[in-house]
């Protein structure tokens, strides 16, 4: 099966007993890929369920698409009636992660085959019918994670994390023309020369979170997180990209993040960044992890090292939670922070910086969190962990959970979109 970034508390212990079996009998390969499947590496052997399928049929109205990444399944969610439709369900390559939507054109992520090459591939589909419309492949192993559309809608980025299996020998950024769907440039984050003068991280690797920001200091840019795991949990970093000629990015500013950073980045109403730095996860050599938080204005300023404005963690804070994994907005002063394998959620003050008491009522969701625009009554949020994939509506004001229901799609993560069919 494929997967996330996270281990559940089950699967890792399995990985565990596994790799104290393996250790003892001299598996020296197998307990690499068992610990980096622990860090987020997909697995070389995995089933792909491309059997042939029938095309479904999604009539007009207001949706949740909702991917499920060990399920492999693609499933609407009609937001006007608050159901699932199990009449949509659609089998989807390997790990999948998505979706994204372009005027009628939809998009999904698949990283990894059964052989062992990779699927590697943005996929192309058609939002009514599911049906597979187009597709982009990438170089084998090269593990494409996450995808941002530029404005305009005509121009992608997608993050290719690299992998284990061939020493991460593709590991950048793919700019993609969504027209054609074709690589239309490409940014090597193993060339050291692409990287600005003075920077002392060397060559990044495990590129896993995209964001734009139109008021970027300077002018508009992209922040892509390097988590930065290489075979060990390592510093990560926050790369400033500037859309250049033909949109390929050019690296302005390189700032330094805590260990294993997770790719979602969160702005706050006062214009502040927030990073959840997951720490790696102590079972497999990692430390505590932090939220750090940073300020734009002081990006590519000719001055390093003075962007923090704070970081809480187990130092600061002793109830700061270990294994952090996300951190979803309600408002721009009330976030969740999720946790996991403990699946236990925190209410992180953003305007006062600080964790509120633990408060054991909250449910367990394991994120994201999803803020569709029609209607605009409830806020969605991805339950199950690595279990079975459930969506919860909560009401925005009380944070109170107000449903809570299967997506009959298999094993999560969960991951959604909206989008709208005239």
């Amino acid at each position: 099966m494929g997967w996330s970034r996270y281990i559940g508390g089950r699967q890792l212990g399995r990985i565990v007993a596994t790799a104290l079996l393996l250790a003892s009998l001299g598996g020296c390969e197998q307990i690499e890929e068992l610990l980096g499947q622990a860090a987020g590496e997909p697995q070389q052997n995995t089933t792909t369920g491309e059997a042939g399928q029938a095309s479904v049929y999604i009539p007009p109205g207001d949706y949740l698409y909702c991917i499920t990444n060990i399920g492999a399944t693609m499933v609407a969610y009609d937001l006007t009636t608050e159901q699932v439709r199990a009449d949509s369900r659609r089998k989807l390559y390997p790990d999948p992660v998505g979706p994204w939507f372009v005027g009628q054109r939809g998009f999904y992520i698949s990283r990894v085959a059964g052989d062992g090459s990779g699927k590697n591939a943005l996929v192309g589909f058609n939002p009514v019918t599911l049906d597979e419309v187009a597709r982009l492949n990438f170089p084998p192993n090269s593990n494409p994670t996450t995808m941002l559309v530029l404005p305009g809608g005509d121009t992608a980025y997608v993050a290719l994390r690299g992998s284990t299996f061939d020493n991460f020998a593709t590991n950048g950024v793919s700019v993609v023309n969504l027209a054609t769907l074709t690589q239309a440039g490409y940014l090597n984050l193993n060339d050291t020369g692409v990287y600005p003068a003075g920077h002392g991280g060397g060559a990044l690797t495990s590129l896993n979170g995209l964001t734009w920001d139109a008021a970027c200091n300077g002018g508009a840019c992209v922040y892509a997180v390097a988590n930065n795991w290489k075979n060990v949990v390592r510093q990560g970093w926050l790369l400033l990209l500037r859309p250049g000629t033909n949109d390929i990015p050019t690296i302005a500013d390189v700032m330094a993040l805590g260990d294993s950073p997770e790719g979602h980045l969160l702005f706050d109403a006062g214009g502040a960044l927030w990073v959840v730095n997951n720490g790696g996860y102590g079972e497999f050599g990692g430390g505590p992890g932090s939220l750090q938080v940073l300020d734009p204005a002081k990006f590519d300023d000719g001055t390093p090292d003075n962007e923090t404005l704070a970081t809480l963690d187990q130092g600061s804070d002793t109830s700061f939670p270990a294994d952090p994994t996300g951190l979803y907005a309600f408002d721009g002063t009330i976030a969740w922070l999720t946790t996991y394998p403990e699946d236990v959620v925190r209410t992180v003050d953003l305007a006062g910086r600080s964790l509120q008491a633990l408060d054991p009522n909250l449910p367990r969701v394991t994120g994201p969190l999803f803020h569709p625009q029609q209607p605009a009554a409830a806020v969605y949020g991805g339950l199950g962990g690595f279990g079975t994939a459930r969506l919860g509506r909560l009401n925005p004001s009380s944070q109170a959970l107000l449903s809570d229901q299967s997506l009959l799609s298999g094993g999560g993560t969960v991951s959604c979109a909206e989008h709208t069919l005239n």
